[in-house]
C-alpha cells in the first residue's frame, strides 16, 4: 500500500505490517517490524536494537522515526488530533497556536516564557506553562475541549505532559500589529485545521473520524487570527481573552 523510507507498508485481511527499510535500494535489511491490528489500537512491534532501547533516554518510545505514527492514528477513535502547532497554559487557560515552520511558532512560546519569567520576578501577573512548541493534541472530553502538550518540540525544548481546557485556537500570522481578530466561517477555521493536522498512514476510516472531528471543533471551540510582532504585547490581549472567559464562566478545573 505505501513504499518510502523509512516505510513499507502492507495491508492484510484484519491486519497492517509496518516495516522499517532502508533508505539505500541495495539494502534489504530492516531496521523493525510492526504488526497493527485492523484498527490500529493494538500493536506487536519487532525491534533489533535492544542496546538503545536498554540505554533509554529516547525520542521514539516505539523506536519508530516518530510515535506519531501511531498515536495519530489512535487519536482519530478518542475524539483527538494532533497538530502542527504551539500550546500554553496562560493564567489557567489552555491555548494552541496553529501553523506550519517559520509561522512563528517558537517564537509565540518565547514571548510568553518572557512573560512567565517577568511574573516569576514580580513583574507581571501572568502565569505560563510552555506546553510545546511545535506538536500539541487536543482532544473532546466529557467537559470540553483540552490540549496537551507532547515531547516532539522544535527549536524550544521546554515541554510539558500537562493538559488544560482549551480556551481558545489561535491561527498565527507574523505582523506589524497585536490583534485577535475572531473567524466565524466554519469552512474557513476547517480548511484551516485540516492543512495543520499531522498524518499517519492515512486511510478512509483515519480521514471519516477526523473530518468529524475537525467539523465539530470549528463548530464549538473560539478561533481566532492572531497577528503579533516582537513586542510582547499580544500576551496582553492573550491574557484579556482568558480573564474574558473565566467572566463568562469558562471551566478551568484541573484535570487528572
Amino acid at each position: 500500500m505505501y513504499r518510502k523510507p523509512p516505510w513499507a507498508i502492507y495491508r492484510q485481511k484484519t491486519s497492517y505490517i509496518y516495516l522499517g527499510i532502508s533508505p539505500q535500494a541495495d539494502d534489504p535489511s530492516l531496521h523493525r517490524a510492526v504488526t497493527f491490528n485492523n484498527d490500529h489500537s493494538k500493536a506487536r512491534i519487532y525491534n533489533n536494537h535492544e542496546d538503545v532501547w536498554l540505554k533509554g533516554d529516547l525520542h521514539s518510545l516505539t523506536l519508530f522515526p516518530s510515535d506519531q505514527v501511531l498515536i495519530a492514528r489512535l487519536l482519530a477513535d478518542r475524539q483527538g488530533c494532533y497538530f502542527h502547532s504551539a500550546a500554553a497554559i496562560l493564567d489557567g487557560a489552555g491555548m494552541l497556536f496553529v501553523g506550519h515552520s517559520e509561522s512563528g511558532k517558537t517564537t509565540t512560546t518565547q514571548l510568553l516564557m518572557d512573560a512567565g519569567v517577568a511574573a516569576a520576578n514580580g513583574h507581571s501577573p501572568h502565569q505560563v506553562e510552555i506546553l510545546c512548541d511545535d506538536r500539541n493534541i487536543v482532544r473532546r472530553m466529557e467537559d470540553g475541549w483540552w490540549v496537551y502538550g507532547t515531547w516532539s518540540h522544535g527549536d524550544n525544548p521546554l515541554i510539558s505532559p500537562n493538559g488544560a481546557p482549551l480556551r481558545a485556537i489561535f491561527f498565527i500570522e507574523q505582523a506589524n500589529e497585536n490583534t485577535l481578530t475572531p473567524l466565524t466561517d466554519r469552512k474557513e477555521i476547517v480548511r484551516r485545521l485540516l492543512s495543520c493536522v499531522i498524518k499517519p498512514f492515512v486511510t478512509a476510516d483515519w480521514w471519516d473520524k477526523t473530518l468529524d472531528i475537525i467539523g465539530r471543533m470549528a463548530r464549538e471551540a473560539p478561533c481566532y487570527v492572531m497577528r503579533f510582532d516582537m513586542s510582547g504585547e499580544i500576551v496582553e490581549e492573550l491574557s484579556r481573552l482568558s480573564t474574558e472567559g473565566r467572566s463568562k464562566g469558562f471551566e478551568l478545573a484541573d484535570r487528572p
